[in-house]
């Protein structure tokens, strides 16, 4: 094991490690020292989430942890060792007409034992679900170096405890996750894209309502603020933005054309479609100074939208909020509008609209001046966590596995 870089909120582990199979994790795992402290690392797309670790000692990667275990087409279903990238994975399960379901963020980068930890947005969540749906199973190496397995190899129901669904999200803190297994689906025949601008004039919830509420199926449908709208479909200087609906549909190619007339807009040709389908899929992972994201009512999408670049504004910032507005989803960069723009006199203005949303907030990149700070990260504590609390004291009593990074300081 040699040093790496692995710098985690300015910190370097003392060591780093790449085992190739599951035997050496587990032999890494019964060799660190009582008080060690291991993060697991997939990617390394996603480390910013959470909070500084209170320790850290070994990172370690899952890098050569990447062969397929199991895929049988005739089933549906696939297994793989956790290290693998979502792009390597699709591109096997394509040879045979089938994908992943999962529209994740940086597919050539993102692993899929990371996706699981941080329980990755997708952006055709609507028509096909998350990560919570898609898996079926996982192996995962707990803090006595034991390999863990729940679920299964194949869909079926089974009796006891949905052992994935407990590690899906949990960051890392309770284990490493060295296999997974998950149910496919046949490619669609073929997709379309329609941009939809809504003029000041519009309400945009009443467009939405009318929308979800009509016979259409659409596998997403995202609104954008002004400023998102100008990155996202790199709209020239002098023309003034304004909210959009993007709309997507995947399935048969009847249904798909039946679909866009219904709607009265044209569909973008696939280049541009495919193009504006990367960039909503990656929009929460752009760089920014601070990126939030909300989970509210999917009736409150608009008017919160249009609060969030209001109040940045205000406190001398531009916002860029991009949503996932049939499910309540949104994510926010916030940027300086100049030089004198100060962090805390967004952060107390923010932090109570978000406080009053009636939902989730959570800070998925925060900047410095508000990390030494000690801001909180995830917000409010919802009433699952003291069984979260309950989990980590029983399964990872040392503190092993990624100390102090998630809710609570988990």
């Amino acid at each position: 094991m040699t040093n790496g870089s692995f710098d985690l909120f300015g910190r370097a582990p003392a060591a780093t490690a790449a085992p190739s199979t599951i035997a050496d994790v587990q032999e890494i795992v019964r060799e660190a020292p009582k008080g060690a402290a291991i993060v697991p690392w997939g990617g390394g797309t996603r480390q910013h989430l959470g909070y500084a670790p209170e320790r850290y000692d070994l990172a370690l990667s899952t890098q050569n942890l990447n062969r397929v275990v199991d895929y049988q087409p005739a089933d549906m279903t696939v297994t793989v060792e956790a290290g693998i990238t979502v792009a390597a994975l699709q591109t096997l399960l394509g040879e045979q007409g089938q994908f992943l379901p999962l529209d994740v963020a940086q597919p050539k980068l993102r692993t899929v034992g990371g996706i699981i930890a941080v329980r990755a947005d997708s952006l055709r969540r609507l028509q096909y679900g998350s990560v919570r749906d898609s898996l079926i199973g996982v192996s995962v190496i707990d803090a006595r170096a034991e390999l863990i397995k729940g679920g299964g190899r194949v869909v079926k129901n089974v009796s006891g405890y949905d052992l994935p669904k407990m590690y899906c999200g949990s960051l890392g803190t309770l284990g490493l996750i060295v296999e997974a297994s998950f149910k496919v689906s046949p490619l669609p025949q073929t997709s379309a894209t329609v941009l939809l601008p809504l003029e000041a004039e519009h309400n945009s919830e009443d467009v939405l309502d009318s929308l979800l509420a009509s016979e259409l199926v659409p596998s997403f449908l995202y609104l954008l603020s002004p400023q998102a709208a100008r990155v996202l479909l790199e709209m020239p200087d002098g023309v003034e933005p304004s909210q959009m609906l993007v709309v997507g549909f995947d399935g048969d190619e009847e249904s798909v054309a039946w679909q866009v007339e219904t709607l009265g807009a044209g569909a973008l040709d696939a280049g541009s479609a495919g193009t504006i389908r990367e960039r909503l899929r990656d929009f929460a992972h752009v760089p920014s100074p601070m990126t939030c994201a909300f989970h509210i009512l999917s009736s409150q999408v608009g008017a919160f939208s249009r609060m969030l670049e209001w109040t940045a504004r205000r406190a001398g910032f531009t916002a860029q909020v991009a949503t996932d507005a049939a499910l309540g989803m949104m994510w926010a960069h916030f940027l300086p509008a100049s030089e004198t723009s100060d962090w805390n006199a967004l952060w107390p203005d923010l932090f109570d609209k978000a406080s009053r949303c009636g939902g989730s907030f959570i800070v998925e990149r925060m900047p410095d001046e508000l990390r030494v700070q000690d801001k909180p990260i995830w917000f409010p504590l919802l009433s699952d966590f003291a069984l979260m609390q309950g989990l980590k004291e029983t399964l990872d009593p040392g503190r092993l596995w990624n100390p102090g990074r998630f809710v609570g300081r988990l």
